[in-house]
């Protein structure tokens, strides 16, 4: 099978967000692409991920790195494109000393197996302090079991029934 990429090179915007209430949440990175838009949705598990493997990158790569990508191509891609992702990947390339995400496993009408762009160091920052605002909006969590904490009773199965959490208003 061939791979089908899509390199929609350097992107003028990307922001993380998410819809809905805490536990009925949908999560996505939306990205202008010159003539249209990209939406990679997410779930919260890639949330969290994105947002400490965001951290660690930016923290890595030096700080007088990633301020000017430079294209890595010239996308023809104009119009919307939605695709629900299967994984995600965050890195450093210094041949365009920009940051890239590459999001692949996914379905789409069309022929792709992977979608990638490329941010400067600003974008990144600010996607990352967009992501630690929605996982900080995240539902607390039983210490023992790691389950989402709800206003009712919980049943942790790591205290074999002999302790009922609740969330502390």
């Amino acid at each position: 099978m061939e791979n089908k990429r899509l390199d929609l090179g350097v992107v003028p915007n990307i922001h993380a967000e998410s819809f809905g209430e805490p536990g009925q949440r949908t999560f996505r990175l939306h990205a202008d692409a010159g003539a249209g838009t990209v939406s990679l949705w997410l779930e919260k598990q890639q949330i969290v991920a994105l947002l400490t493997a965001t951290q660690e990158l930016l923290e890595r790569v030096p700080s007088n790195a990633g301020h000017g990508p430079r294209a890595s191509c010239d996308s023809a891609f104009s119009g919307d494109l939605d695709v629900r992702v299967g994984t995600l990947a965050v890195g450093y390339d210094s041949g365009v000393s920009g940051f890239t995400l590459e999001a692949a496993e996914f379905e789409t009408a069309l022929d792709l197996t992977h979608i990638r762009l490329v941010a400067a160091r600003s974008q990144m920052e600010s996607m990352r302090d967009e992501l630690g605002e929605i996982v900080g909006r995240s539902r607390p969590r039983c210490p023992m079991c790691g389950r989402p904490l709800t206003g009712d009773s919980h049943f942790c199965p790591q205290s074999n029934g002999h302790a009922h959490l609740s969330v502390e208003s």
